[in-house]
């Protein structure tokens, strides 16, 4: 097979000739005299588009290297045919770019600090460089920034040479190769140099702009994700327009901002704690009103109530066994606490039974149990509340 992704990494299509067709049930699977498809490999995602009236939905790497491609199952395509094969260049263009990114950072990465790529995702939406760090200062994440724009902006060209893996070795590359035989080796002149078999843009200026959407750790090392190309066009357009709406919101400037937010983050936090004591000392009297001489409580709640604020008034009881019930869109939300002298009553046992009369699931542990109940029927739930009170009676 001729793979002219490499000889001309944007041909946009090409006439090609059908030389196998395998049917599974998930895929139609097809091979072609040549190709301008790359398939899946090196954290690349595979090309998509057509061939002649059939939507190739991916391509993959074969066996021996070949590219094939992922029709839908039952797609009537036969040997021998002659069709135009046709990348989806959009959904290419993007990969070409974020691939040509990832370079640009994981080469700089290692020049500027030291610090090696273990592993990359590259997606639509955004790239992810694991390092094998497991901490990086976010100073060194801002200069990484700048520096990666500025290389873009020096437009440096990307150059492709295949060599033996010898001579590839004695390159001193970041990054050991992983293949056997002759190597493909790419080139961002003056920045970085690796064995890769992936197809990228000509020049570092076609990836537009890079930023840094933050870092995480995991298993052990720091994943840095990152945003480039017209995706992170789009993307800073759309912050610059919530960023404008917020200065508009508060009456002040972008830099302002946080210390805006935080403030207001602060006062609803106060303010969501205040809510919390007052709906606990209301579910209190309530309980307290309803709870008869044997320290048996029956509550109906409203529709929304939140039933955590009488789970925590419980501890304000020494003595209590109490049902709450609470509509719940279309169900019954159900609480049930047995506190002092009744936390001899298992739950299990005595109450558990009870549940299948309302169709109701939940547990706990002593001495709160909760779940929900598929069932609104007011006569049902009556008839529950009762056998509840006959059943924690002492």
């Amino acid at each position: 097979m001729d793979k002219l992704y490499y000889e001309d990494p944007y041909r946009k299509s090409i006439t090609c000739t059908v030389t196998s067709v395998s049917h599974t049930d998930k895929a139609t699977e097809v091979t072609t005299d040549k190709t301008i498809f790359y398939p899946e490999g090196g954290g690349q995602c595979g090309d998509c588009g057509k061939l002649g009236p059939y939507t190739v939905l991916d391509t993959r790497k074969g066996d021996d290297g070949d590219s094939i491609l992922i029709l839908p199952p039952g797609t009537p395509v036969k040997k021998g045919e002659s069709l135009e094969l046709v990348l989806d260049w959009d959904h290419r263009y993007l990969f070409m770019v974020v691939h040509t990114a990832q370079h640009l950072l994981s080469g700089l990465l290692y020049t500027m600090f030291g610090i090696g790529t273990v592993a990359v995702h590259q997606g639509a939406d955004y790239l992810t460089i694991e390092t094998d760090q497991s901490e990086i200062a976010q100073q060194k994440v801002d200069e990484l920034v700048l520096e990666a724009n500025k290389k873009i902006r020096e437009n440096h060209k990307i150059i492709y040479r295949e060599m033996k893996h010898s001579e590839a070795e004695a390159l001193g590359l970041r990054r050991s190769i992983k293949v056997e035989g002759d190597v493909r080796i790419v080139e961002i002149e003056d920045v970085d140099r690796i064995a890769c078999g992936g197809v990228h843009v000509a020049s570092t200026g076609e990836i537009g702009i890079i930023y840094s959407m933050g870092h995480e750790q995991i298993r052990g090392h720091v994943r840095l994700y990152f945003c480039c190309g017209h995706v992170a066009l789009q993307n800073l357009i759309k912050e610059d327009k919530v960023i404008t709406n917020l200065n508009r919101i508060f009456s002040c400037h972008a830099d302002e901002l946080e210390e805006k937010v935080s403030a207001l983050s602060a006062a609803l936090t106060e303010a969501k704690a205040q809510s919390q004591s007052a709906q606990k000392q209301l579910a209190k009297f309530e309980i307290s009103a309803a709870t008869d001489s044997d320290a048996i409580c029956i509550i109906t709640c409203k529709e929304g109530a939140d039933l955590q604020s009488y789970a925590q008034s419980v501890t304000e009881f020494s003595d209590l066994a109490m049902l709450a019930l609470c509509p719940d869109s279309g169900r019954t939300k159900w609480l049930v606490a047995l506190k002092g002298k009744y936390e001899k009553i298992d739950f299990n046992v005595l109450i558990r039974p009870l549940l299948s009369k309302i169709d109701a699931k939940g547990g706990g542990k002593t001495p709160v149990f909760q779940g929900v109940a598929n069932c609104t029927d007011k006569a049902k739930l009556d008839e529950f509340a009762s056998s509840f009170k006959e059943a924690v009676k002492l």
